[in-house]
């Protein structure tokens, strides 16, 4: 249980960012894929009826797709084309209907585009490859060329110019969960040769493409970007990310957000917060860029979240916001519920119990909360 007083001054402490926007909290609901987007990535009314009823200071969408043949699932939404904008602005207007701040996350999933989706032959990522697939099966993914690499670069910028067409007020670039971006990082997936500029071989050619995209975001638009990273991966150490963080912000990132390869797993058996471990390691790096630093993965009780925002006493080791999607995905309203049970002295967990079904109703119609909904 969290007392009234301390939620009000560290949970609910408005949240200032760089261009003088206020949020109301320091919580963040987390990018999520809804499947909810209509055809061509539209956003249409169920979309908007979904956004409108999340509580939190900042709303992040599900990832937007920056070019066609970067999408990777079904039902994304687009952020591809000028067509989209109208639709990105009811999308925008329904956040902010909620009282929240809207942030677009923009993607492009590399290797794990679908092609079946794309209408390309191929996907395309940081070398030539087999991307495997769930059922056994697997994708032809041929490198992109330097000048490939740089018209993707272009097409987070032009995304990033519709999404403040549309009134978005800050832009999230996704550099987690092993899409374009991270894979560049990678060198699981990056194998290009020591002479290209985007080599697998060293830091500075691992970290260019996510540093270029926000680069050309920043020079794009005047709006506070963050960008979500993974803490490590199998051939990815926490001190490396350190590098790549430190990188972001002299492109003009304000905050990162610390995620990781799986951000579905179980909380009883990973812990809460399971990023926090791989986060604090990479943070010593970074501590003196002026970075903002969030986290994700698994975070369920306002007991943890209290002990995130404030270090538990170690202002050094204290996260500025915290992201939550599953818990917003079963109760999008749990940050007004804990509040009003923070007056009453009967905090209860998020009652989201991390059985992923969300997802695999996601695959039959739309992402919701099977649990508790039937």
């Amino acid at each position: 249980m969290v007392d009234h007083e301390i939620w009000k001054s560290i949970v609910l402490q408005e949240f200032e960012l760089p261009n003088g926007m206020v949020a109301s909290s320091r919580i963040m609901r987390a990018a999520t894929w809804m499947s909810q987007a209509e055809e061509q990535g539209r956003c249409g009314n169920t979309i908007l009826e979904t956004y409108s009823k999340i509580r939190a200071g900042v709303v992040v969408t599900g990832f937007q797709y920056v070019m066609q043949e970067g999408q990777a699932i079904r039902r994304m939404i687009s952020n591809s084309k000028p067509a989209d904008v109208a639709g990105l602005k009811r999308l925008a207007a329904a956040i902010h209907s909620s009282g929240a701040l809207a942030a677009a996350q923009l993607v492009h999933c590399g290797s794990k585009s679908q092609p079946r989706l794309t209408g390309k032959d191929v996907a395309f990522g940081p070398s030539d490859m087999e991307e495997p697939q769930h059922k056994g099966e697997a994708v032809q993914v041929k490198a992109m060329t330097v000048d490939h690499v740089e018209k993707v670069t272009q097409a987070y910028a032009d995304a990033a110019k519709r999404a403040v067409e549309a009134g978005f007020d800050l832009i999230e670039i996704h550099g987690a969960h092993h899409y374009g971006l991270w894979q560049f990082f990678d060198p699981t997936y990056n194998k290009r040769p020591v002479n290209d500029p985007y080599t697998g071989s060293t830091i500075e050619g691992r970290s260019k493409a996510m540093v270029d995209a926000v680069r050309a975001v920043k020079n794009a638009v005047d709006t506070p970007i963050q960008v979500k990273v993974d803490s490590s991966s199998k051939t990815v150490r926490p001190e490396e990310v350190g590098a790549l963080t430190k990188k972001l912000a002299e492109a003009g990132a304000y905050c990162v957000i610390f995620s990781g390869p799986n951000a579905i797993q179980n909380p009883k058996d990973a812990g809460e917060a399971y990023f926090l471990d791989d986060a604090m390691a990479i943070r010593p790096t970074a501590y003196d860029s002026g970075l903002l630093f969030g986290l994700a993965g698994g975070i369920r009780s306002p007991e943890t979240v209290v002990k995130l925002l404030t270090g538990n006493g170690d202002s050094e080791a204290a996260f500025d916001v915290i992201q939550l999607s599953r818990p917003l995905i079963s109760e999008p309203a749990l940050l007004h519920r804990w509040t009003e049970e923070a007056k009453t002295g009967r905090q209860e967990p998020a009652r989201c119990i991390s059985c992923n079904r969300c997802f695999g109703a996601g695959f039959k119609g739309k992402v919701r909360c099977v649990q508790f909904e039937g």
